[in-house]
């Protein structure tokens, strides 16, 4: 037997039988190291522990040899933080805690910084044979373990090869090969060594990277396994007659598994376009000219689109701004609700053909302001001013002209819009100027649809068969609208509309006619005095007041209501009698436009305190003079009191007379009557505040009688 070897356990081996009947792996996960008791010695397979183990930790690696598949390789790095001791034995034991096998090491100290004045990991590599190294599984804690130097260089070399990007190869194939021994490939002699681009199979699952040999061909170990072959992979050929220097890339996608999926390669050397004649693939780009250029150099997409008039860019202006040259080419939107100033840069710093778009989509007007001595041919300084949507493009031939183009202010002074458009617009009323807006002397005339003035009658210019109006002296013009005549030419419809001054009602009249030659049949529809009501006044508090007549008021419609009458204050032998409600009246009154009227609420006759005393009567209310009520008189001891009434209304009532007092059966002992007009209750001492306009005050027996309501004033308009 050698000085030192590896010995599986009777332990170990027994384990191991179990395993394989079981058909489960051997699970080996720990290593432990022992100084022999202080002396060498030859370790038996009856060996269960070591004679005097010093350290234990997981194991670091464990493979097979590579050239003796049943040898197994066991690593472990001790760390330097542990030792001061000779290491003479060694074990190797199962996740279940079996001493699997037992090593006899060389004798080696193990030093330890803090007792022997320097430290070092300690190394240690166990060889053993097992019967099927296949079953054997590493169990370890990647979070404890050091990484060898061997299995770190693997595990580069296993990443590298995953990479997309490969070694180059010496040469492609062009068509089918077979793969075994040295041969001739693209004009090149292959021997063996050399790696290979295997793309042209029959079979092209056999493609890829090889390595050659003399005899049967392998994959290259960055290509040989199907997590280093992957869709997008590429590799550059170094030499051959019609493939050197070229670039290829695998285009097969999805899960791809190396001698099963057939491999696609394309050569993309072409997207690196040849300086001669290049033709162009996927989307290229180029710096794009300057819109003034005039010469061969290539025009972009972006180029083309401002050649055809597309604009560079779109830019927004919201306060006064001076242009600049690299305004020409772009498109300005102006957005102020105040008035700007946009300032043009000098037509000398453009090109000939340069244009700037200005387009005013806001309130404040912007006026275009030229530098020097500058000018727009054909309009003047003070027409360029844009308004809400007005716009307008200029260009320049780069001396001190512009040109407007396009847009709406060189549209609007053109000859064909004045000359044209407008005087069509004037001739149907429908222009700027109101003095062209044709006048119709006689509506017996065959008049055609449009927007016309004509005059009322007292006019001096009086219209025939006009409206039939005559509330101004001297007469006044009209607004007539005139419709029809789709059907039949010769009906037709008016709408004149007609207002004498700012202080009378405006009047609408409608007419028809069917019979050419004769005048229209008129009708008034509306006057302003008749519209709908648009608010109210409300005076509902004691006092006198002043209401001003709201500008275009002519009618108002007017309530008025006396204040109520308080209730008496008696005993319990007599009760007391509840106050009279406020009359009302009602009128439809016609008002000037900023006059005023004299407002007055009465107030409501005020509680007594004293027994066996009257109540006191409520007050008057008055609309100036066109309509008035009393208020309604205090109750008596006995009995009720009387109410007030209304007057100079279209309709003149009251709310009520006041209630007697409710006596018992035997007539000798009683209660308050209820007060006039609804809202007062019949009661002993109820003195509640009443809130309905004009109401009586109850009678009461209590502490004192019940306040009569104020009156009102109500105008609606």
């Amino acid at each position: 037997m050698a000085d030192y070897y590896t010995l599986l356990t009777d332990a170990g081996i027994a384990y191991e039988t179990a395993c394989k009947a079981a058909g489960t792996p051997i699970k080996l996960s720990q290593i432990s190291v022992g100084d022999g008791g202080g002396t060498e010695y030859n370790p038996a397979a009856t060996a269960t522990a070591l004679k005097r183990e010093v350290w234990r930790g997981p194991l670091n690696a464990l493979f097979q040899d590579e050239n003796n598949p049943s040898w197994l390789l066991a690593e472990v790095t001790i760390p330097s933080d542990v030792g001061g001791w000779y290491v003479r034995e060694a074990g190797i034991w199962t996740d279940t805690g079996i001493l699997y096998a037992i090593v006899k090491y060389p004798e080696s100290f193990k030093p330890v910084l803090a007792t022997s004045g320097s430290g070092k990991e300690f190394y240690i590599r166990s060889i053993f044979e097992t019967s099927n190294a296949e079953l054997v599984t590493l169990l370890i804690d990647d979070t404890v373990v050091k990484a060898t130097r061997a299995w770190v260089t693997g595990y580069v070399a296993d990443e590298l090869a995953k990479l997309d990007r490969k070694q180059s190869v010496r040469v492609a194939t062009t068509a089918n090969i077979v793969l075994s021994g040295a041969q001739a490939i693209d004009g090149v002699a292959v021997v063996a060594g050399n790696r290979v681009l295997v793309k042209s199979q029959t079979l092209a699952k056999d493609n890829g990277i090889y390595v050659a040999a003399n005899g049967a061909w392998g994959r290259a170990k960055d290509a040989d396994a199907s997590v280093e072959v992957t869709s997008g992979l590429i590799v550059s050929v170094e030499e051959g007659t019609t493939l050197a220097n070229t670039i290829w890339q695998l285009i097969t996608d999805g899960v791809i598994v190396l001698g099963t999926t057939a491999l696609a390669f394309q050569n993309i050397t072409q997207g690196f376009a040849p300086l001669n004649s290049p033709v162009l693939l996927g989307v290229p780009t180029a710096p794009t000219a300057p819109v003034s250029n005039n010469n061969q150099q290539l025009a972009t997409t972006a180029f083309v689109q401002r050649a055809l008039g597309n604009h560079s860019s779109v830019g927004g202006l919201d306060a006064s701004t001076v242009l600049t040259a690299d305004a020409f080419g772009k498109s300005f939107i102006i957005n102020s609700a105040s008035p700007v100033n946009i300032t043009l840069p000098k037509a000398s710093t453009g090109f000939n053909g340069g244009t700037i778009n200005l387009l005013n989509v806001s309130t404040g007007t912007a006026t275009i302001v030229l530098q020097g001595t500058d000018y727009v041919a054909g309009i003047a300084a003070n027409q360029l001013v844009l308004k809400t949507m007005d716009s307008i493009t200029l260009s320049t031939g780069a001396g001190i002209t512009w040109y407007a183009e396009n847009g709406s202010v060189p549209d609007a002074l053109s000859t064909a819009f004045n000359g044209g458009v407008r005087t069509i617009l004037d001739k149907f009323g429908l222009g700027s100027d109101a003095a062209k807006i044709p006048v119709i002397s006689d509506f017996s005339e065959d008049i055609k649809p449009g927007l016309y003035r004509a005059f009322t009658l007292g006019h001096p210019e009086a219209s025939v068969g006009g409206p039939p109006e005559i509330s101004g002296i001297g007469g006044t013009s009209m607004t007539v609208m005139v419709g029809g005549g789709y059907i039949a030419p010769s009906y037709k419809t008016f709408l004149a509309i007609i207002n004498f001054n700012a202080n009378t009602p405006t009047r609408a009249y409608i007419g028809h006619k069917v019979t050419a030659g004769e005048p229209p049949i008129w009708n008034e529809i509306a006057q302003s005095v008749h519209l709908p009501y648009r608010s109210k006044a409300y005076y509902k508090t004691a006092g006198t007041f002043q209401w001003t007549v709201p500008a275009n008021v002519w009618k108002v419609f007017v309530e008025v209501c006396g204040g109520g009458g308080s209730g008496a204050f008696g005993t319990l032998d007599t009760g007391a009698g509840g106050g009279g409600a406020g009359g009302i009246s009602k009128r439809l009154v016609s008002v000037t436009p900023g006059s005023t009227v004299t407002v007055t609420v009465g107030a409501g006759g005020a509680y007594v305190t004293t027994a066996n005393t009257i109540g006191n009567p409520g007050g008057s209310s008055s609309f100036g003079t066109h309509c008035s009520a009393t208020g309604g008189a205090g109750g008596l001891v006995v009995g009720g009191a009387g109410a007030g009434y209304g007057s100079g209304g279209d309709f003149n009532g009251t709310l009520g007379a006041g209630n007697p007092p409710v006596r018992n059966a035997a007539s000798n002992g009683g209660i308050g009557g209820a007060g006039g007009g609804g809202e007062s209750i019949f009661a002993a001492v109820d003195t509640t505040v009443l809130t309905q306009p004009g109401m009586g005050g109850g009678g009461r027996i209590g502490t004192r009688s019940q306040a009569g309501a104020d009156g009102c004033v109500f105008i609606t308009y």
